[in-house]
């Protein structure tokens, strides 16, 4: 019996997190951004996405008929009791779905924590050499306890193109049942592709913490998709979006000088295309706040955010050939609203939908973008920044060990 539970045998088996850290049931919290990069924001929602280990898996091979995967998974509890996540795993024996029942379930109706403790799920494998993976639950914080198996357990790489995707709670999907509903997944399963999920829910707001991490991602692709977050939590003006974005994109640049960046545009979303943020609950979903002010032209719209995203990208190609823009309309438009369900996030059917319209948009953007590396200058270098320097300035962002 081979029985893995300590960081350092658990985190190269890991695709997609950034470190582990200790956990309440003597296992690791996973994590998808380093604790420097962490320590610099104060959101608890922000802190909920973190731990939301979107497109993260564990990836093995073995000799063994059975691998076991000990965890604790931590949400929201419903109305009506504890309720249970679903979990993918692929091995030799082909795909199989396990309900997790949540091990940490908060219920705004209980003044406590209900504790459901550690789960097990078992993987059956035909003993070849077809990697074993465990996407772990992408809604929901997970800690890992152990992986065992009957048998040697070796990490597996993945020698797949690496798409690294950056966006909001359409990206994160975290609302939807399974991850593979999610636009990104999807995606990238038909690409082939393996996803490394920078999207934070009610979080993609340029901040400059995750731009230090995503350039040290070997990537072959980049996508930033921006534009709703920073209405919704009315969060930026004109004045402060437009530097923010070339800052972002500078500092990605800066260890990234010829990686395909591709940036996104916000989706129609007609409670924000003219009306500003900050969105808040209304009957059956959402709507923008009714704020009693004078209109003025720093207020960003989504169609604002569009116009300066297109003109942030329209300048930067003038010398960045590796860099474009997407319409949010060849993904989700105008005539695909109605599968808003709750008025801002896209249900199953929308969420499959932008998957299959970014598919082929998605494989064009890599080969058309792709560009000769920059040649060497007279210094030597080639003006790439290490992708190790940043952080701030106690921290170190290459130092996260295994993000894959």
């Amino acid at each position: 019996m081979t029985v893995v539970a300590s960081a350092t045998g658990i985190l190269p088996l890991l695709h997609g997190a950034a470190e582990l850290e200790p956990g309440s049931f003597g296992g690791w919290r996973v994590h998808r951004l380093p604790a420097w990069a962490r320590a610099q924001h104060d959101s608890p929602l922000f802190r909920a996405a973190e731990l939301a280990p979107m497109a993260v898996r564990l990836r093995l091979t073995t000799p063994a008929r059975r691998v076991r995967v000990r965890l604790v998974t931590s949400g929201i509890a419903g109305a009506t009791g504890v309720p249970s996540t679903p979990v993918r795993s692929s091995s030799g024996s082909g795909e199989h779905e396990h309900a997790v029942p949540l091990g940490v379930a908060v219920s705004a109706e209980a003044p406590a924590d209900i504790r459901g403790g550690v789960a097990t799920i078992e993987i059956e494998h035909d003993g070849s050499d077809t990697p074993v993976e465990l996407h772990l639950p992408h809604g929901v914080g997970v800690e890992l306890v152990s992986v065992s198996a009957d048998g040697p357990l070796t990490a597996a790489p993945d020698h797949r193109p690496l798409w690294v995707h950056y966006g909001s709670s359409i990206s994160h999907g975290a609302y939807l049942a399974s991850d593979a509903d999610a636009w990104p997944i999807r995606a990238a399963r038909a690409l082939d592709w393996q996803l490394h999920s920078l999207a934070f829910a009610g979080n993609a707001q340029l901040d400059g913490f995750v731009a230090r991490h995503l350039r040290t991602l070997p990537a072959d692709l980049v996508t930033l998709k921006v534009g709703i977050n920073l209405v919704n939590a009315d969060s930026m003006r004109e004045r402060a979006v437009r530097p923010a974005l070339h800052s972002f994109l500078d500092t990605v640049r800066e260890a990234m000088p010829t990686t395909p960046v591709l940036m996104i545009t916000a989706v129609s979303c007609p409670i924000h295309e003219e009306t500003p943020g900050p969105v808040v609950p209304r009957a059956g979903g959402f709507g923008a706040a009714e704020r009693r002010v004078e209109d003025d032209a720093g207020a960003l719209t989504l169609r604002r955010t569009r116009e300066i995203v297109e003109d942030v990208v329209a300048g930067r190609r003038r010398t960045d050939p590796a860099l474009d823009v997407i319409d949010r309309r060849r993904l989700l438009g105008e005539d695909d609203v109605a599968t808003l369900y709750d008025r801002l996030h896209p249900d199953r059917a929308g969420s499959r939908l932008m998957a299959d319209r970014a598919v082929p948009l998605l494989r064009a953007a890599r080969q058309r973008l792709a560009v000769p590396s920059p040649t060497v200058d007279g210094t030597g270098r080639d003006g790439a920044g290490a992708a190790g320097d940043g952080g701030d300035g106690d921290g170190d962002d290459g130092g996260d060990g295994a993000s894959r």
